[in-house]
């Protein structure tokens, strides 16, 4: 006997009506619609509740809603369908980190990592909440298997690179900041951190150099602060205050921005110091190609002997 077409829809789940409510459910989180696109996800697990791509959609729905409990329930109900899902272990993990889980976290990326050994995503973010718990050396180790599979992974190069700071193993950390460098010129992270190089070094005005094209990029308080004592220690008042003032604009309530505003204009009452554009200024040594020519040689090896 042959059903109706209304018949048969009594009985099973439409397939095109379910992918249909997906569809729906996906472009409406794309445009920011949430409650619409939860209202299309409850049709779809309606019609197959054992479809765990629709529990991570869930997921995703929930965790830009911020309902991270939601969330962390929703790509758990996804992994208890699908157990080697890629997805559903990054999205519980990076869940899980929101609200402060951190060893769970972990022991998202190491299941996952069991059954996907070569997920460069996991090892880069298992490394960088490692390196968030002060685990420097469990953070090189994960970098060290993305540079394995992908040796012009950037970012693993700037993390390895900043985890080894952290340790205190400046040339080493160097080496891994130019590396990340000489792939991409551009790589904010990479130009903060060898710009926090400059500094562990005490050269103040490769500091600024640094600094200053990091912020080219992307504006960050910390770093006008990093680039506003680098301007104090060249005798550089004005540009000093300038900094943190700009530092102050990004956070208001920043103590360290107003202390060194503080110190910037007490120095100026005293004496102030403009290099220019001479971008050397304050890398000099002694030897170096045109030093013998510059104009400002000798203010140069007053602040910076």
């Amino acid at each position: 006997m042959t059903l109706s077409r209304e018949a048969s829809y009594r009985f099973l789940p439409s397939v095109d009506r379910l992918e249909s409510a997906m569809r729906a459910a996906r472009h409406a989180l794309a445009q920011g619609d949430l409650a619409g696109a939860l209202r299309e996800n409850d049709i779809a697990i309606q019609l197959k509740p054992e479809y765990d791509a629709a529990w991570l959609l869930r997921g995703h729905i929930f965790r830009k809603d911020g309902n991270i409990p939601g969330a962390i329930e929703a790509f758990a109900a996804a992994l208890k369908r699908n157990g080697e899902s890629e997805e559903g272990w990054l999205g519980l993990a990076s869940a899980l980190h929101e609200v402060g889980r951190f060893k769970e976290e972990v022991e998202a990326y190491d299941r996952l990592l069991e059954l996907h050994p070569r997920s460069i995503e996991a090892w880069i973010d298992k490394g960088a909440v490692l390196h968030d718990q002060g685990d420097y050396r469990g953070a090189i180790a994960c970098y060290d298997k993305v540079l394995e599979m992908r040796p012009e992974h950037v970012g693993a190069w700037n993390n390895k690179g900043a985890a080894l700071l952290r340790l205190g193993e400046g040339a080493a950390a160097a080496r891994c900041i130019e590396e990340a460098l000489q792939l991409n010129p551009d790589f904010y992270d990479a130009l903060a951190n060898r710009a926090l190089l400059a500094r562990d070094a005490e050269h103040p005005g490769e500091t600024v150099i640094w600094a200053e094209r990091a912020l080219r990029i992307r504006e960050a308080s910390w770093l006008w602060i990093v680039k506003g004592h680098s301007h104090l220690a060249l005798g550089e008042s004005t540009l000093a205050m300038k900094a943190f003032e700009r530092a102050l604009a990004l956070e208001p309530r920043s103590r360290p921005a107003q202390s060194g505003f503080e110190k910037a204009k007490a120095q100026r009452a005293k004496s102030d110091f403009y290099r220019g554009v001479y971008e050397c200024f304050g890398t000099y040594l002694a030897g170096d190609p045109g030093c013998a020519e510059c104009e400002i040689r000798a203010q140069c090896t007053q602040v910076t002997p």
